[in-house]
């Protein structure tokens, strides 16, 4: 009996400790200016970020992948080191910070000064997509300005962007995530300072809100700093 039991123990501990480690992951890029903005100096406005939503789907700390529109699966040992809407919204804060875009920016609301616009929206999707021998990394983000005096949208523009992971890793599908992440941030910039310039010269318009194109496929320069 003595020596079944510790033949059991042996066993146990060696399967034990073949099992891998979990290893953690985040997004990360250094937000860039940019070269051209249609007003040097910040607009006159105040913005406050909302924190953005997202899908419970993509809310766990397991990496998300798949390998068919219709089934989402989990990896066990591959996670997010911050919760995917915290390590999100903490890198779009960031590169609006970094641009000094408006003149505050402020990300949360305590009931003081109204500001004048309000920066929201959705996190769709953030994961792994796996077609055959091909790996692509995916994100799709949904971005929405609204003008906080007559709650009306200004801006309104869904992401949907996939790229391809040509080492089939996970650390390399966070790293063209993160190269995602910063193309999409780049463009959202470019649309706010179209969007908060028509809005400084011409007070109370009334233009339909600037709806960008969906983007469903990018390449981004192997410089691009990933």
């Amino acid at each position: 009996m003595a020596s079944a039991c510790l033949l059991s123990a042996v066993i146990l501990s060696g399967c034990w400790s073949t099992l891998p480690d979990k290893k953690y992951y985040l997004l990360n890029y250094i937000p860039v200016p940019p070269q051209t903005r249609l007003s040097v100096a910040p607009y006159p406005f105040t913005l406050r970020f909302k924190e953005f939503a997202i899908d419970e789907a993509y809310a766990s700390p397991q990496i998300v992948y798949r390998q068919s529109p219709y089934q989402l699966q989990f990896y066990f040992y591959q996670i997010w080191a911050v919760k995917p809407m915290q390590m999100i919204n903490d890198l779009i804060f960031k590169h609006l910070a970094s641009v000094n875009l408006a003149r505050g920016l402020a990300r949360r609301y305590d009931g003081g000064q109204k500001p004048d616009f309000e920066l929201s929206g959705t996190i769709e999707a953030l994961d792994e997509y796996d077609s055959d021998k091909v790996w692509f990394a995916h994100m799709a983000i949904l971005f929405r300005l609204r003008r906080t005096s007559d709650d009306r949208v200004v801006y309104n523009r869904r992401f949907d962007n996939r790229k391809r992971v040509f080492k089939n890793d996970p650390q390399n599908v966070v790293k063209e995530m993160s190269a995602i992440m910063e193309f999409i941030m780049s463009q959202v910039i470019q649309d706010l300072d179209v969007a908060l310039d028509r809005e400084a010269g011409q007070p109370g318009n009334q233009m339909p809100p600037i709806m960008g194109p969906v983007n469903s496929m990018i390449e981004v320069p192997a410089d691009s700093g990933q």
